[in-house]
């Protein structure tokens, strides 16, 4: 058993053929293969077990915001989103760039790999204006060139979605949880929060 293994870090199979059956598992299949909830049963056992699979132990496959964590390490942090997160929030937003979307999804919390399901603009409060700012932006992304992506300006974009996130954070007031960038919480007063640190976590790129 390697040392990483005796920290209690999921090791994926070096078998290609058994490491896809092993990404094909549902969350809870995969918990229940790595024991994540042997003694363990927090209050948002769907999302933990999502946590768990897809940002922890897939990151090697799929690079989240999280690191490789044991699952001791990941038991903390989960309790720790659990307590300042889910205790707070009534839902979880994020402004994330996809081709057609409202770029507005409800995430299951924030940093996850998950985007969740695409929230519409008439299920949120928000007035006509930004409603036609955030199309705006989404057709700016939908014209861009993929196969030359250093022809667009991203920096500009980028700023361009912390204000939108700024402003929807407004609407949406102080029960709704808003990010742009992973785990990097917008605040009611416009400025962010990262949470990698309080975390113990690494600040992401």
């Amino acid at each position: 058993m390697s040392d990483r293994q005796d920290l209690g870090i999921w090791q994926p199979s070096a078998d290609r053929d058994q490491r896809v059956k092993e990404l094909v598992l549902s969350a809870a299949d995969f918990a229940g293969l790595t024991g994540a909830n042997v003694g363990f049963g927090p209050a948002h056992a769907k999302q933990w077990m999502m946590f768990w699979q897809q940002d922890i132990c897939e990151n090697d496959e799929f690079p989240t915001c999280f690191p490789r964590l044991s699952l001791a390490e990941a038991r903390r942090v989960w309790l720790a989103m659990e307590e300042h997160f889910f205790a707070k929030y009534d839902r979880f937003l994020r402004v994330w760039p996809e081709w057609g979307s409202s770029r507005i999804w409800s995430v299951p919390y924030p940093g996850s790999r998950t985007a969740g399901g695409m929230v519409d603009y008439q299920y949120l409060p928000l007035p006509s204006e930004l409603v036609e700012r955030f199309k705006a932006w989404q057709v700016e992304y939908d014209g861009h060139d993929p196969w030359a992506p250093e022809k667009f300006d991203w920096k500009r974009h980028e700023q361009v979605g912390d204000g939108l996130a700024h402003d929807l954070k407004q609407c949406v007031g102080p029960h709704v949880y808003v990010e742009h960038r992973e785990l990097a919480e917008v605040l009611i007063d416009g400025t962010t929060l990262s949470w990698c640190p309080l975390r113990g976590l690494p600040e992401s790129d």
